[in-house]
């Protein structure tokens, strides 16, 4: 069974910016992805990204997740490269990986 992960997808909602308090639930998705043998998608949409919340989920994605839909994110500048560094060193070496959507990404 394939699952599609759209907890992340605030598409037509107001943006969701960016709380360490939130690290903890993406603590929780990254274990319910190694966990699961169905997630192999995920729409991340209108939210903003920082390093450690992309730390957390971007590993637990690898060998697992075959389609990462992500549109609207915005990367603090200064943290921009650092945010860029982690996803493609992760779509690297994620050789599940066969579909990237990454549209009006800031």
């Amino acid at each position: 069974e394939t699952i599609s992960c759209t907890c992340l997808d605030y598409y037509g909602q107001m943006a969701v910016l960016h709380d360490d308090a939130l690290l903890p639930h993406f603590k929780e998705l990254a274990d319910a992805i190694q966990l699961s043998k169905g997630i192999q998608e995920i729409n991340i949409d209108n939210l903003e990204l920082h390093p450690s919340a992309l730390g957390i989920l971007f590993p637990a994605m690898e060998g697992k997740v075959r389609n990462i839909d992500m549109r609207n994110i915005g990367f603090p500048g200064p943290d921009a490269v650092k945010c860029y560094e982690i996803i493609a060193s992760s779509i690297r070496r994620n050789h599940a990986l066969k579909k990237l959507t990454w549209i009006n990404n800031r």
